[in-house]
């Protein structure tokens, strides 16, 4: 109990130590209650839950991994390499526009995924220990934008990774809103197909950083 009571207070004290902004919904999105298994691969679960800051559902994946926890949350962290972690995800440019201190920066990625406009993420993340943290940033200088690309509205999620026996469990948490005149059927669908290979990229490029 005095263990679990030091851990939450440390938490406390590093979420308040910091001006990362969470969205309201964030503490739903990180619940794991409700969660509804809707997809299984050899290695991957992607669930669903209905959250209040979005008209879309938001989404866990896990899977399980043989590689240290430190090597995978590190190659998470590595947003200005995520076209080359990512090479299955429809990002075609990923960057850090300023650091903030030694475990934050805003960042961006542009996606564009066939048959949908382009849209660019813009967002704070900080990395926690064996997690890190983002939501969409707001209010940037237009100069962040200059092919005014759509911004979506709604943007915030989390890795995160447990010690699981011997080996490691990679938990992915995202709820977002493209925008634009997108079907929802399209997102769901699209979600659902590419959420799992991502945790399987990431291993993959993990993997050759630990070599």
């Amino acid at each position: 109990m005095l263990r679990i009571f030091i851990y939450s207070f440390s938490l406390f004290y590093i979420l308040v130590g910091n001006d990362h902004q969470y969205p309201q919904a964030w503490d739903e999105l990180q619940s794991n209650e409700g969660w509804k298994l809707i997809k299984e691969t050899d290695r991957v679960k992607i669930f669903t839950k209905e959250i209040s800051a979005s008209p879309l559902p938001a989404h866990r994946a896990e899977m399980i991994s043989s590689l240290d926890m430190e090597t995978l949350i590190r190659t998470a962290w590595k947003v200005e390499e995520s076209t080359e972690v990512f090479p299955n995800a429809y990002i075609i440019e990923a960057g850090i526009y300023k650091k903030n201190g030694q475990s934050g920066y805003t960042a961006f990625q542009v996606f564009d995924i066939p048959f949908m406009t382009p849209r660019l993420y813009q967002f704070n993340s900080i990395r926690l220990e064996n997690s890190v943290h983002w939501s969409r940033a707001v209010n940037l200088d237009k100069s962040f934008n200059p092919n005014d690309l759509l911004l979506p509205p709604v943007n915030f999620g989390s890795w995160q990774v447990e010690k699981y026996g011997n080996k490691s469990k990679l938990i992915y948490r995202l709820c977002t809103d493209p925008g634009g005149a997108v079907p929802k059927w399209i997102v769901k669908m699209a979600n659902q197909r590419y959420l799992p290979q991502m945790l399987l990229d990431l291993e993959t490029y993990a993997s050759k950083d630990s070599e």
